[in-house]
Parts: structure tokens; C-alpha cells; sequence
């Protein structure tokens, strides 16, 4: 069956309550007042981000300070590494989730090769003082911070001694005897192990985009596709069909999702890496924003001999999302 329409909003980022969002360097002066601070570049905003948020924002309470989650825009890794991770969001899907995770602000710090440089005192003095008064900062336990991440926790809690601030370097969450990490989210969703990644994420994996035209095979085969536009430096699941949710204009229909350009027509111009065929819908779509949201892997891709076992194969990856979640839109927002 469909997941509920609160499921679905937390899937889809959809919330009501959003804390204020700082850049800084786009605002001519803040003062926060005094801060307990969580960093990191939060990518997923998973469970184990939360964790430390939740923390976060209890010492905040004790303190009558205020809990703010500092980040970088970009991720530091696009700035400092040659080759650069793929990401489980966009940066303005990560401070819609961080906004929407109880804390009182999100404090957005540009990350430069010019910051990248500076140590951690430098970092705290010159970038988040100005701003906040810090009582205390959480991360975990290992986190690194400053040039070529020479400061860990034990550097900074020596630092925050001589000042006062408590520097706490939290325990990672754990999934059975694994800790959770992003690193690790991106291994489970590049294997097309979805089901595992979203308990570790605390939500259904989520990949945004825009409808294009495509090579119009599956319309003549008789099963249309949106083909998806995407950013591609997000992390896809393995190539294959996939369950899951197709949202436009607001409204939740079951799709058929394809991962990876068809082996059968990769050679056919306008051939997509991602598809999905929404169940229950009819309209006219191209150009929308679509969001795709995945359940769970159906079976690898494969190349067909024969058109006709191609259509079969597909008419039953369809029955089967219908058989299970239905060909009802839900209304999302």
C-alpha cells in the first residue's frame, strides 16, 4: 500500500517548520547571541546527523542558548578533493532538512580554498565569533577541522578549555556493528540495497529533477516514461527498476523507476539514465519538476533479444508496484 501522506512529506522534505537559514557574507552583520553549535557538512542529514542535533539542541536548553547547525556551501570535499564524493542531496535539500530538524538556526559558512587554509582557532575566532557567542560545540568523534584536517577533537577541546566552550566529540550512531556515515549510505544505494539505506538515512531515499523529452520508445511499446533531467553529481542507486513514489505538481503516484541507460536502446539518441512510469497518471508533464522518491529494487538491467519479452518483463514490473501501492495519487502539499 501507499505509505501515508506524513511518510511521504518526510521523504519529500516537505515541512511546515523551518528555522531561519544565515549565510554568511550575504548578510551585513548578525549577532545570534550565545550558541551551542553542531558542524559538519551533514550530507544526508541522516541519523546519525540528527543524533548530534538532538544533542545539540538538549545542552543548548540547559545552557538558555540558542542550538544552531553550521555548515558549508559547497560541501568542502568539492573544494579540496581531485575526485569528489557523489552526494545524497542538494545543497538546498540539506538546509531544508537541517532548517527542519529542531534547531533554532542554520549558520552557512562559503567554503573556500581560502577557508579551507585557516586552522581551527582561526576558523572560531574569525568566521563564527563575530556572530555567535559559542558556549559549546558538538561533532563527532572524528571529525577533523582546519587545514588538511590537522585539528580533531582533542586538538579543539584543548582549545576550548583555555576559553571556556566545552567541545564534545560525539559516538557515532551505530546500524547493528557498522557506524553510520554517509560514506557508507552511498555504498548501500550505489549496491541498490535502498530499503537498508533508508533506515539508515530515517527516510526513503529521495533523487530531485526535471522532466525532458526522451527517445519516445516506451510510449510505442505501450508503457509511457518521464524521462528525468538530474543533478549528476548526486548518488544513484545501481542500474535496474526500482519501486517507489513520483511526486509532481504536488501529488504522489506509485512509479516504475529505471536506473541506468535501457541496454536495450542505450545507443538510441535520447536515451535517459533515469525513467520512471507513473501509475494511475495522465497529463502532459514535460518540463515539471519530478521528485523520486525509491522502495525497493526490483531486478538488475538486462538486455533483451526480443522486443516482445522486453514489453512483457516491463508490464510485469509495473503490475507489480500497481499490485502493491495502488494507482492513486496522494496530494503532498
Amino acid at each position: 500500500m501507499m505509505p501515508s501522506v506524513d511518510e511521504l512529506r518526510r521523504d519529500l522534505l516537505v515541512s511546515g517548520v523551518q528555522a531561519p537559514v544565515w549565510h554568511l557574507g550575504r548578510t551585513d552583520s548578525l549577532e545570534l547571541g550565545n550558541a551551542v553549535i553542531a558542524i559538519g557538512a551533514f550530507d544526508g542529514v541522516h541519523r546519525g546527523h540528527l543524533e548530534l542535533l538532538q544533542r545539540t539542541q538538549a545542552d543548548a536548553r540547559a545552557r538558555r542558548a540558542h542550538a544552531y547547525a553550521v555548515t558549508f556551501d559547497p560541501d568542502p570535499d568539492v573544494v579540496v578533493s581531485p575526485h569528489p564524493a557523489r552526494h545524497l542531496m542538494s545543497v538546498a535539500d540539506r538546509l531544508r532538512a537541517l532548517a527542519a530538524s529542531g534547531v533554532d538556526g542554520v549558520i552557512v559558512v562559503p567554503f573556500t580554498r581560502e577557508l579551507a587554509a585557516l586552522d581551527h582557532e582561526q576558523f572560531f575566532c574569525d568566521v563564527l565569533q563575530p556572530v555567535c557567542t559559542i558556549r559549546a560545540i558538538h561533532v563527532g568523534s572524528d571529525f577533523r577541522l582546519g587545514a588538511r584536517g590537522a585539528s580533531d577533537v582533542a586538538v579543539m577541546s584543548a582549545w576550548g578549555i583555555e576559553r571556556g566552550i566545552n567541545v564534545y566529540g560525539h559516538d557515532l550512531v551505530l546500524d547493528g556493528d557498522a557506524p553510520v556515515s554517509a560514506t557508507r549510505i552511498r555504498s548501500l544505494i550505489d549496491a541498490g540495497a535502498l530499503e537498508q539505506a533508508a533506515a539508515e538515512l530515517g527516510r526513503r531515499y529521495l533523487v530531485r529533477g526535471r522532466i525532458t523529452t526522451g527517445r519516445g520508445q516506451g510510449s510505442a511499446l505501450g508503457f509511457p516514461t518521464a524521462n528525468v533531467s538530474f543533478d549528476t553529481s548526486l548518488q544513484l542507486p545501481a542500474a535496474g527498476v526500482y519501486a517507489g513514489f513520483a511526486c509532481v505538481e504536488g501529488t504522489v503516484w506509485p512509479a516504475a523507476i529505471n536506473v541506468g541507460l535501457p541496454p536495450t536502446f542505450e545507443d538510441r539518441l535520447g536515451s535517459a539514465a533515469l525513467e520512471a512510469n507513473l501509475i494511475g497518471f495522465t497529463g502532459d508533464i514535460y518540463g515539471d519538476r519530478i521528485d523520486l522518491v525509491f522502495e525497493e529494487r526490483l531486478r538488475p538491467s538486462f538486455k533483451f533479444d526480443d522486443v516482445q519479452d522486453l514489453i512483457a518483463t516491463v508490464q510485469r514490473d509495473i503490475a507489480h508496484v500497481r499490485e502493491q501501492y495502488g494507482c492513486e495519487g496522494v496530494r503532498v502539499s
